[in-house]
C-alpha cells in the first residue's frame, strides 16, 4: 500500500468533517440522543470513513467520490437517527451542508488546476487537499451564523412546517449541480480563461445562497410578526364580543330591576291562587335570561373575553370548563402571549374532551401568580387511547399538523425563560407551565 497515496486520499476524504459540522450546527438543539452519544458517534463514523475510505481507494485505485457517494447513505441514516426534527429539515441541512462542501471541492478544482496537471492520480495532492478543506472551513465560517441562529428560527416557525418538503428539494438540487459541475480533469479548466471566468462566477453560488436563506429568514420573520398581529386582531375581536355581552347584560340587569315589583306581585297571585303550573311558565324565561348573563372569570379583560369564548366553545361541544383564574388586570407577561398559550392548550383539551362520553368531558383550568413576577398555568384533561411523549416530552402523533399548537406555546414559554412540563397519568393529560416577568 502507498502510504504517502493514502494520506493524499485521507485529506481529501477529511472533508466530511466540516460537512459534519455544517451538517449539524442548524440541528444542534434538536438532538434526541445525548450530547456524549453523539459526539462519540459521530467521531468512529467521521474517523472509519476518512481513515477507512483512505485505504479502500489507494488499494483498489478509485476516486474519492466513488467511495463517498454510498457512505453518505450510511450517514445520513445515522444523522436522521439522531436529531428530533421532520424529514424534510433534516434532509434540507444535510443537503446545505453537502451543497457547500461540494462548492469547495469545484472551486479548489478551478484554484488548484497549475498544480494538478503533473498530478497522475484521481486525488488531489497534498497541498490541494489542504486548500480544499481551508476553503470548506472558511465557507462553513461564513455560513455559522446563519445555520446556528437563523436556521433554527426558520425550523420554530410552524407557518413553513407544510413548506418543508419543497424547500428542502432546493439544496438537494443544488448539491447535485454542484459536484455535476466539477471538472474531470485540471487539463479541461486550463482552456483559455474558463478557468479565471470561473473562478470569478463561481464565488457568486455561495454568496446567492447565503442572500436567499437570509431572504427565507426575513420572510419567516414577517410570517411570525403576521400571526402574532392576526392572534392580537382575534382577541381584539373577542374582547369587543365580550364587551357587547356585557353591555347587553348591564341593560337587561338594570330592565330587570326596573320590573322587579312588577315580578314579585305576579308571583305572589299566582302562589295565592295555588297556580303552580303558570308560575312555572312565567318564571322560566326569566331564569333563562339569568343563564345567559355574563360571567366573569378572570380580571384581566383580555384573558376574560378569551376564556369566555372558549367556555361557549366548550358548552357547544358539551364540554364542561371548570376555570380557576386569579390573575390582576396587570400580568407579568404581555396579554397577546398568554392569550396565545391559554387558547391553544384549552382548545386542545377540548378537542381530546370531546372523544370522551359523560363526566369525563371535562377541562380543568388553573392559573395564578406568584410574587407578582411568575405566571402558574395548569391545564388538564381525561384522555383515550396511549400516549408517546418525544425527547422534548411533546406527544407523538402520525396525525398532520398535529402538536404544533403544543410546539407554539413551547416557544413562546422559552422566551420568557420559563419551562413547560407535559405529564400523562391515570389517563389525564396535564400541561404545567412557569412563565417569568422579562428583566
Amino acid at each position: 500500500m502507498n502510504t504517502s497515496l493514502t494520506l493524499r486520499y485521507a485529506i481529501e476524504l477529511a472533508m466530511v468533517i466540516p460537512a459534519a459540522v455544517i451538517a449539524i450546527l442548524p440541528v444542534y438543539y434538536s438532538r434526541k440522543v445525548k450530547k456524549a452519544f453523539l459526539f462519540g458517534l459521530m467521531g468512529i463514523l467521521l474517523a472509519a470513513t476518512v481513515i477507512g475510505g483512505a485505504v479502500v481507494c489507494s488499494v483498489f485505485g478509485i476516486t474519492s467520490n466513488t467511495f463517498i457517494f454510498p457512505a453518505m447513505i450510511g450517514l445520513f441514516v445515522t444523522y436522521n437517527f439522531c436529531f428530533d426534527l421532520s424529514f424534510p429539515k433534516k434532509l434540507f441541512c444535510f443537503s446545505n451542508a453537502v451543497f457547500l462542501c461540494g462548492f469547495s471541492s469545484t472551486y479548489n478544482t478551478f484554484l488548484t488546476a497549475p498544480l494538478e496537471l503533473d498530478n497522475k492520480y484521481p486525488v488531489y495532492t497534498i497541498t490541494s487537499g489542504l486548500l480544499d478543506l481551508g476553503i470548506a472551513v472558511i465557507v462553513g465560517g461564513v455560513f455559522a451564523r446563519t445555520l446556528l441562529v437563523k436556521f433554527s428560527e426558520l425550523f420554530e416557525n410552524e407557518s413553513l412546517d407544510s413548506a418543508w418538503k419543497i424547500l428542502s428539494l432546493a439544496p438537494t438540487i443544488a448539491a447535485a449541480g454542484i459536484i455535476w459541475m466539477k471538472p474531470v480533469s485540471a487539463e479541461n479548466v486550463m482552456t483559455g480563461r474558463l478557468r479565471m471566468i470561473c473562478l470569478v462566477v463561481l464565488l457568486s453560488i455561495p454568496l446567492i445562497s447565503l442572500f436567499l436563506y437570509q431572504i427565507l429568514w426575513w420572510l419567516s420573520k414577517k410570517m411570525t410578526e403576521r400571526a402574532e398581529l392576526q392572534r392580537n386582531l382575534d382577541m381584539m375581536q373577542m374582547i369587543e364580543k365580550q364587551y357587547q355581552q356585557t353591555r347587553r347584560y348591564l341593560n337587561e340587569t338594570r330592565n330587570a330591576r326596573h320590573d322587579f315589583r312588577q315580578h314579585i306581585h305576579v308571583i305572589e297571585e299566582y302562589l295565592q291562587a295555588g297556580e303552580y303550573y303558570k308560575l312555572k311558565e312565567y318564571i322560566e324565561p326569566i331564569s333563562e335570561s339569568i343563564k345567559h348573563s355574563h360571567k366573569l372569570i378572570c380580571k384581566n379583560q383580555a384573558v376574560d373575553a378569551l376564556a369566555n369564548h372558549y367556555d361557549e366553545v366548550a358548552k357547544s361541544k358539551e364540554v364542561t370548563i371548570y376555570w380557576n383564574i386569579k390573575t390582576e388586570e396587570m400580568l407579568p407577561v404581555k396579554e397577546s402571549d398568554l392569550c396565545a398559550v391559554i387558547g391553544n392548550l384549552v382548545e386542545n383539551a377540548i378537542q381530546a374532551s370531546t372523544a370522551l362520553t359523560g363526566d369525563n368531558r371535562l377541562v380543568n383550568v388553573r392559573i395564578g401568580i406568584l410574587q407578582e413576577e411568575t405566571l402558574v398555568i395548569s391545564v388538564d384533561n381525561p384522555y383515550r387511547g396511549t400516549l408517546t411523549l418525544d425527547k422534548k416530552g411533546l406527544p407523538i402523533s402520525s396525525l398532520p399538523d398535529h402538536g404544533i399548537g403544543l410546539r407554539s406555546v413551547r416557544n413562546i414559554v422559552e422566551r420568557y425563560k420559563g419551562s413547560m412540563e407535559i405529564e400523562t397519568h391515570n389517563q389525564i393529560f396535564n400541561v404545567s407551565i412557569l412563565m417569568y416577568a422579562p428583566d
